[in-house]
């Protein structure tokens, strides 16, 4: 008779074991060549750059569906997978969070959750450079001059891309400005610590703010105050842990911070309109991830 399946505690974490800081490679997707790549987050950024094709790729419930020539990325910490539909192929470079400055990362966390694939008509400039790329990483091995060279054109890569996203979300705003440095390190500090500091005041004593002028900056440069970014990242928490995983209510309640697991299901169905053990059984229902 054949063991119990085990049950499912956490959504799995890779880690970035790189040489140089990346990995890059060109390579294919088709039917059958990633059914051992169960839904998992990264920490570090994957980016990808589609040659031809089309494929499926879940990001924190969001279904896309890149066809063509595009660009995507996924984010340190965004639970993602491959669907085992289509066929594409293109480059996908791995690079480690210090190796992406400050302006790139704050437009990208800007674009989180918009667009994360965009269509292109011409990629030859992207692909030049990931071939660049590529080059480098297979000779800087042992050379700290070509690893510098190779963390220079990684930079340009991911600001070619940061910019593509910036103009595809028509995203005017100036990225480099006091607001939107104070609201990534807001935004940054939560993803850090939602699961233990859950007041908006424990945020703005961390960065040295009074709480009326971080929740005037936060709320006019996202249009939200600071306690809706503290509850999203506590319910986005959530909503992963009863997708991916098998823990009850109560268990998910304790891992993101709430006490009393009655008052984490009223929260939840508030915010959602749903019970937690409605939205796993209506996600788990695959058929629904492409309404």
């Amino acid at each position: 008779m054949p063991g119990k399946q085990q049950k499912k505690q956490q959504v799995p974490l890779h880690k970035a074991d790189f040489g140089n800081g990346i990995e890059i490679k060109y390579t294919q997707i088709q039917p059958g060549t990633l059914d051992t790549l169960e839904p998992h987050r990264d920490d570090y950024f994957v980016f990808f750059l589609q040659d031809s094709g089309s494929m499926e790729l879940m990001i924190d419930f969001a279904l896309h569906r890149p066809t063509g020539k595009g660009i995507g990325f996924v984010a340190p910490g965004q639970v993602h997978h491959y669907t085992d539909n289509g066929t594409a192929q293109g480059w996908f470079l791995a690079v480690d969070i210090p190796l992406v400055q400050d302006t790139w990362r704050n437009i990208l966390e800007n674009a989180k959750g918009q667009q994360q694939c965009i269509p292109m008509d011409d990629i030859s400039a992207f692909a030049q450079c990931l071939q660049l790329v590529l080059q480098y990483d297979q000779q800087s091995n042992s050379d700290p001059l070509q690893r510098k060279v190779l963390h220079s054109l990684i930079d340009a890569y991911i600001g070619m891309v940061a910019s593509a996203f910036l103009q595809a979300n028509n995203n005017s705003q100036q990225q480099t400005d006091r607001a939107a440095i104070i609201t990534r390190q807001f935004k940054e500090l939560v993803k850090e610590h939602f699961l233990t500091l859950k007041g908006p005041a424990a945020y703005a004593d961390r960065m040295n703010l009074s709480l009326s002028y971080l929740n005037e900056v936060v709320k006019g440069h996202t249009g939200f105050p600071v306690s809706h970014w503290i509850q999203q990242e506590s319910l986005l928490e959530a909503k992963r842990l009863l997708y991916y995983t098998d823990l009850t209510t109560k268990e998910i309640a304790f891992r993101t911070g709430f006490e009393d697991h009655t008052y984490f299901t009223r929260v939840f169905r508030k915010l959602t309109g749903e019970t937690p053990l409605t939205f796993r059984a209506r996600y788990r229902d695959l058929s629904n991830l492409s309404l």
